[in-house]
């Protein structure tokens, strides 16, 4: 299937709205297949054991991934009360 530009943008507004932590990008390399990335910035010392960047072939399995890292996500990290 041949990727046109409005599958694109729907497709990447798609997991930009799902995905709202992570940077979504779409590649096209000469010569090889496109690819698909998701990036979120530096992880705190908390979440270091996160992955942090995902690439596939297609936005089905980007989704896919992100779904499967966002479940397994721990709870955000709550500040101690002052005492």
């Amino acid at each position: 299937m041949t990727m046109t530009s409005p599958f694109l943008d729907q497709q990447l507004a798609a997991l930009r709205r799902e995905f709202n932590g992570w940077t979504i990008v779409y590649t096209r390399p000469d010569s090889e297949p496109p690819r698909w990335w998701a990036t979120r910035g530096a992880l705190v010392r908390e979440r270091l054991d996160e992955r942090g960047t995902l690439t596939t072939r297609s936005p089905e399995e980007l989704r896919r991934q992100l779904r499967r890292v966002e479940a397994h996500r721990p709870s955000p990290v709550r500040a101690a009360p002052a005492a």
